[in-house]
């Protein structure tokens, strides 16, 4: 049983990193801090409304039993091409704690989190309006309270699930999947998200 479990993680291992369906890079646990002089914090008015992060916290402690924590992340905005920078600079930086799989190279970076600043970045055209625009910011609330609520993890990668599941459940609300949005399959996520030793 073990051998054909260790098999079908070798195909998968090898699948992802080949397949061009996964591109989506959504969370970091970054291990510096953002220190960007041209990431921005933008205008009030651009900031997700505290409504919405009210309801974001109750409804991923409701659904995913994660921590309903009054602290809200400080949020930012960055070009997508600075997001991409920040990923690599930290993939440099902390490869052996992330793993080097070939994935991530594949990716779009679409939003970061940092664990030692509580700061959520964004991408610079984030309009909060949309579905998609709040799953974005869903998936970015799940590692902020991940990270306050001080959860644990067998590995970094064990942290996109829930991040992942809960993105989707908040697309699917709207008539709406990951797959389309993303181009992200929900199959590959959970593969991925395994720890590999």
């Amino acid at each position: 049983m073990f051998k054909r479990f260790l098999l079908i993680a070798v195909v998968a291992s090898l699948t992802l990193a080949t397949s061009p369906r996964v591109r989506c890079e959504y969370a970091l646990e970054r291990s510096a801090s953002t220190g960007s002089r041209s990431v921005s914090s933008h205008s009030e008015a651009d900031q997700p409304p505290e409504e919405l992060l009210n309801e974001i916290v109750a409804w991923l402690s409701s659904k995913f039993d994660l921590p309903a924590i009054k602290d809200r992340p400080a949020i930012k905005f960055a070009s997508r091409m600075e997001l991409a920078s920040l990923r690599e600079r930290d993939l440099a930086s902390s490869q052996s704690l992330i793993g080097n799989d070939g994935q991530v190279a594949q990716r779009d970076v679409v939003a970061l989190y940092d664990n030692h600043t509580s700061t959520i970045l964004l991408p610079d055209d984030w309009g909060g309006a949309s579905p998609t625009d709040q799953s974005v910011l869903v998936h970015e609330m799940v590692h902020h309270l991940q990270n306050l609520g001080k959860l644990k993890f067998e590995c970094l990668r064990a942290r996109e699930k829930t991040a992942y599941l809960a993105q989707a459940k908040w697309l699917e609300r709207f008539g709406l999947s990951l797959e389309k949005e993303f181009d992200v399959d929900m199959f590959t996520v959970l593969i991925s998200s395994a720890c590999m030793y």
